[in-house]
């Protein structure tokens, strides 16, 4: 089995960013997809390294993942990364671990050592987007809860000038939610911390009776020119 074609798709969602998507097409018929992480106005660079990197794909046995990450990185890239090459090597490679589960017959973890757990939890991620008041933090995060949700994560008023006193209030309502629908709870709350630090990295004391379960602090690395 060899691979015939490696082709970008970028899709816009509705709202925020764009998304990229990869298919990797072999001789054999089977096909995968992955997905090239992206940010902000970087799409247009990522799927150009897309389309560069992937003519060095074109001819490779699907199989061989590992070499071909490596010549990416070594040969290709001449060993100099960057945000676009490494989000443009992981979506084919994610492609090309489908095309491999498929052509096995098996789930990809099965390929990689096999399952850990039968289940993941995971938290709600984006759904606070360009929200303002603390109300609408508050009805915004009922939605998310109907959906089966019990986690979220969220930057109160991120970009915003405003004083920590008023983000707490976002959170204070957020909270009061709890358990109001459908029997389901806001179990813990991933926060990012900077949003309420100082500038010494500090967080007030006065946001810990929230009780989130994780928090994001920030990370300082002055001085750190070692690590």
């Amino acid at each position: 089995m060899k691979i015939t074609a490696v082709k970008p798709y970028t899709v816009h969602p509705g709202w925020r960013k764009n998304l990229i998507f990869v298919k990797v097409e072999t001789d054999s018929g089977i096909h995968g997809w992955g997905e090239a992480y992206s940010q902000y106005d970087r799409d247009t660079a990522v799927v150009a390294q897309l389309d560069a990197l992937g003519k060095y794909a074109l001819g490779r046995d699907p199989f061989n993942i590992k070499h071909f990450t490596q010549i990416a990185f070594d040969d290709y890239a001449a060993r100099r990364g960057s945000l676009e090459l490494f989000c443009a090597i992981s979506g084919i490679e994610q492609a090309l671990w489908d095309i491999v589960g498929k052509a096995c017959g098996q789930p990809v973890y099965n390929l990689l050592g096999g399952r850990c757990r039968d289940k993941i939890r995971v938290y709600a991620n984006g759904w606070s987007y360009q929200l303002k008041e603390p109300a609408d933090y508050a009805r915004a995060a009922e939605k998310v809860i109907q959906q089966g949700f019990n986690a979220l994560k969220l930057d109160p008023q991120i970009g915003q000038r405003l004083s920590a006193d008023m983000r707490i209030e976002e959170v204070r309502r957020l909270r009061q939610r709890r358990g109001r629908q459908a029997g389901r709870n806001i179990e813990d709350a991933v926060l990012h911390l900077p949003i309420f630090s100082n500038k010494d990295g500090e967080c007030p004391l006065r946001v810990q009776p929230h009780e989130f379960d994780v928090l994001e602090p920030r990370v300082d690395l002055r001085g750190q020119h070692d690590a």
